[in-house]
């Protein structure tokens, strides 16, 4: 089912309203050098012009595993996903519960937030969060890798 929903999140909601163009994060042609690169030229046009060119970068630790589900569900909504999909994402990420086992001991909980690791729809979900981040601070140029933003502004 994940395949499925993947392709309808790719051929559909990302036709109608596509990611940022300086989003570089699981993105086909794009990954960390493309947005290094974009990211330099900018500077190097402000030094070039005698600007001050100011940067700000910052490292999302955890982005996965600290990711809320209303945020990843809210994004989908807002990118005009539908919203019977979107209750399915959610009652599949709300379904997960972990087990750890030692000996005969076991203990078993939920898990209250984050995507998969390794899941087909983790990235992507993922980057729907950030996109509003990304078009939210537009005017400071921002730059995404998969955990990594770094805001520009000139």
């Amino acid at each position: 089912m994940g395949s499925l929903v993947d392709r309808y999140l790719r051929e559909v909601v990302l036709a109608f309203m596509p990611l940022h163009s300086n989003q570089h994060a699981y993105q086909a042609g794009k990954w960390v050098e493309t947005a290094l690169h974009q990211l330099f030229v900018r500077f190097e046009k402000a030094l070039d012009q005698q600007e001050i060119a100011l940067g700000r970068f910052l490292d999302i630790e955890g982005a996965f595993n600290s990711t809320s589900y209303d945020n990843m569900c809210d994004a989908l909504v807002r990118h005009d996903g539908e919203y019977t999909i979107m209750r399915c994402i959610r009652a599949t990420l709300e379904g997960r519960v972990a087990v750890a086992t030692l000996n005969e001991y076991s203990l078993k909980f939920a898990i209250s937030r984050g995507c998969t690791q390794g899941g087909l729809l983790s990235p992507l979900l993922w980057c729907l969060v950030v996109d509003d981040q990304v078009r939210w601070k537009r005017r400071f140029y921002p730059r995404i890798c998969r955990r990594h933003v770094s805001f520009y502004g000139g």
